[in-house]
């Protein structure tokens, strides 16, 4: 779960004054969304719809997309390739695995599976791609 009012406070931990951070909430992301759940308009093909947006709210375990911007066809294999796994990520088109930089670290920090409940919306978890697989 994210934090949405991040504080910074020296706190007591086994007898030991730490300095403890809560996370921030990011305001905007990449999402990817199974392309039969996009109800928008969108270029390309693809499994996916790779779209801009923005957090708006919190509720029942999963923030609402907003500000939907740029929304274009995305394949499975490409999306895979945003997964940093053990410090690497995966080229599809080329078939093989490589140390992740900086640059893709950061997409994948940014980018998020969406879903829709079928009311117009779309909605994630907030669990991003370099979260949520290992590092």
């Amino acid at each position: 779960m994210k934090i949405t009012n991040p504080e910074l406070k020296v706190v007591r931990f086994a007898n030991e004054d730490v300095i403890a951070t809560s996370g921030i909430l990011p305001t905007n992301g990449q999402f990817f969304i199974p392309i039969n759940q996009f109800t928008g308009s969108y270029s390309g093909t693809g499994d996916y719809v790779r779209f801009d947006g923005s957090f708006v709210n919190n509720g029942s375990g999963s923030y609402q997309i907003s500000n939907i911007s740029r929304a274009e066809g995305y394949s499975a294999e490409d999306r895979e390739g945003l997964h940093i796994v053990n410090g690497k990520f995966y080229l599809p088109e080329m078939g093989f695995w490589m140390t992740a930089n900086e640059g893709f670290i950061n997409i994948s920090k940014q980018s998020y599976d969406a879903f829709s409940y079928g009311d117009g919306n779309y909605y994630t978890n907030g669990v991003s791609y370099y979260e949520n697989w290992p590092q």
